[in-house]
């Protein structure tokens, strides 16, 4: 079976310790992102930490930022946004908002890979406003209403 074509994602490096995302197995989602310094983060503080590189993600795309789930297990570092998001016209460098639910201050290293990034094309949508909406077994159940 052919190997699809890959997608170009121009990266710019704003350091010399930035690092390329990679993805570490041929059946990875995401692609690893490195810490370029080394990061300590005070007990209940968020910190703003650049990754030291720009990208240009396609039009028609944008980028998912997850925590990797070794960094969930691990520590107590979480992404402050949950999710982060890099659209196709954003040019600055990207971050991540990493926040300590710790009492304790949290340290990670340079070299550390504590957050993953997906591409992902976008899906035109088009809200039209109803009075009406269709019914579903589920129909407002929220928040646990489908069980354990």
């Amino acid at each position: 079976m052919p190997t699809p074509k890959a997608t170009i994602c121009k990266i710019k490096l704003l350091r010399p310790n930035a690092a390329v995302p990679e993805k570490t197995t041929d059946g990875a989602a995401c692609y690893d992102l490195v810490l370029p310094d080394d990061i300590l983060i005070p007990p209940y503080q968020a910190l703003k930490v650049g990754l030291g590189f720009a990208i240009e993600v396609p039009k028609g795309y944008h980028a998912k930022i997850f925590l990797r789930s070794s960094t969930g297990k691990d520590t107590r570092l979480r992404l402050a946004n949950g999710t982060g998001i890099v659209d196709s016209d954003y040019r600055g460098e990207v971050c991540l908002l990493v926040d300590n639910t710790s009492g304790y201050f949290a340290r990670a290293f340079a070299g550390e890979r504590i957050a993953q990034m997906m591409i992902e094309k976008n899906v035109p949508v088009t809200f039209v406003p109803t009075d009406e909406l269709s019914e579903t077994e589920r129909n407002d159940g929220g928040f646990g209403s489908t069980g354990k």
